[in-house]
């Protein structure tokens, strides 16, 4: 029996098998027949890995619209990858002395210009991503990655994604999964805001757990609202907390140990960030009806070692170089 003569429901389980990535490799493989590209499109945007180049390709093209109700009724996963601005050879370097002329140029009016009108345009179109998340009924993982800037070396980090572009992100209802590892850039206002605007996140992450079933997480500012639910329960079905304080090996111009830091003003470092995470994380452990792993990591200097504190053992544990969140580790005698 021919392929496209098999019932629908075994169609589809053969293009699942397939998987989303085979027909992203190569677009041509989605316009086999008509009939071939009804169950091709549906499984080519089932996980939808973008970058924001991509991105900006796909609202920039004249199908948009069929594109973006192809994600919204396919979509299950949405894998969001940021690098920040990467075209610093827009403005070309002095020939007498190329590092510090070309600092001061992207440090000068035109070099800011450049990259705060990028910088909008990329939440501009994060945003007209989030409109079709919102719709979609499917999608149930979220993840989102924003990688440092590779500028140039003797500039400093910037920061490129705005708070209300995430916050729109979040306010997303049948996700069971939120990964977020935002180590390359801290939330700032918009432009047109005011400045004084607290720039915390964490509560409408924590708005969340109470549908959550894993949750992932890596920012540069955070604190334990993160993992206070908004109303007390000891049924939640979140089974999997993994938050790492690190900011080590996050980017090649990173060379020492980092770590998050607390929200708004806190005092006391790294140390009380770490004690008050890993507090509330017990707390967190009574109000899962299954927990499976909870942990909160961190590094330990001068050798940049993986550290996690398993809060379902109060133990910690040391992890080897490279080594997921998840893994099991070395129990660290007291």
């Amino acid at each position: 029996m021919p392929l496209l003569q098999l019932p629908p429901e075994t169609l589809f389980q053969i293009f699942d098998y397939v998987g989303s990535s085979y027909f992203r490799s190569d677009l041509s493989r989605l316009t086999v027949s008509k009939q071939w590209s009804k169950f091709a499109h549906t499984e080519c945007f089932l996980d939808f890995y973008v970058t924001q180049k991509t991105l900006r390709r796909l609202i920039s093209s004249p199908y948009v619209e069929l594109s973006a109700s192809l994600v919204k009724d396919s979509m299950k996963t949405l894998d969001l990858d940021l690098e920040g601005f990467q075209d610093w050879d827009s403005i070309p370097p002095s020939q007498h002395d190329s590092q510090a002329a070309n600092v001061t140029a992207w440090n000068g009016a035109h070099g800011r210009a450049v990259r705060a009108a990028w910088t909008t345009e990329l939440n501009n179109d994060l945003l007209y991503l989030s409109t079709i998340v919102k719709q979609s009924q499917k999608l149930r993982i979220l993840r989102i990655q924003a990688t440092s800037e590779l500028h140039p070396q003797l500039l400093t980090r910037r920061d490129y994604l705005f708070l209300s572009t995430l916050r729109d992100f979040l306010s997303v209802s049948n996700i069971t999964c939120l990964e977020l590892d935002l180590c390359g850039t801290r939330l700032r206002p918009l432009q047109n805001q005011d400045h004084g605007e607290e720039i915390h996140i964490c509560r409408s992450i924590a708005a969340l757990l109470t549908k959550l079933r894993r949750l992932r997480l890596r920012m540069r500012t955070i604190c334990a609202d993160v993992l206070k639910p908004r109303q007390d329960s000891t049924e939640l079905c979140l089974n999997e907390v993994l938050i790492n304080l690190g900011l080590s090996n996050e980017s090649p111009l990173i060379t020492s140990t980092m770590h998050a830091t607390c929200c708004g003003s806190s005092p006391g470092g790294i140390l009380q960030l770490k004690a008050d995470m890993e507090e509330q994380a017990q707390v967190l452990v009574a109000q899962m009806e299954a927990p499976k792993i909870v942990r909160i990591l961190t590094h330990a200097p001068p050798h940049i070692e993986m550290r996690a504190f398993d809060a379902l053992t109060g133990r910690n544990v040391k992890l080897s170089e490279g080594a997921e969140w998840d893994d099991d580790g070395e129990v660290i005698e007291d």
